[in-house]
């Protein structure tokens, strides 16, 4: 029986462009556990003239806790965005820079009335889920 050479490469291993990468969990997260996803993407151009390069991160964390008072489940939130973007201008000879930064955060906290009637804060209709 002979083995299988797996030195087998990716075809995207040596291609020159830039890529986007996104990470998400496989599962949903267990109690007191927390889930965070982070993308990137980058582009650039030059010639003799100058050049355009733009930056773009997106970050996502997301985490669910248990009120120490109530023993019920709350969740916390946030998202960050950030976009550059610079222009270079060699004949005239100035740079010039560009930067958007936006932040989210939320969280949510049980109700402390024990009402049976009363539904918690934390259903799926208030939570955002990144993909």
């Amino acid at each position: 029986m002979t083995k299988k050479n797996n030195t087998k490469q990716s075809e995207y291993a040596n291609s020159s462009t830039i890529g986007y990468l996104k990470v998400m969990p496989l599962s949903k997260p267990k109690l007191n556990e927390s889930r965070e996803v982070q993308s990137k993407a980058r582009s650039s151009y030059k010639d003799e003239y100058g050049g355009v390069s733009s930056h773009y991160t997106e970050n996502y964390k997301a985490e669910q806790f248990v009120d120490k008072s109530t023993g019920r489940l709350g969740y916390k939130q946030e998202a960050k965005f950030t976009s550059t973007e610079k222009y270079v201008d060699k004949e005239l000879g100035f740079t010039t820079e560009y930067q958007t930064q936006v932040k989210f955060k939320e969280s949510v906290y049980p109700n402390k009335t024990g009402s049976s009637s009363s539904k918690s804060h934390c259903n799926n209709k208030n939570r955002i889920d990144y993909y």
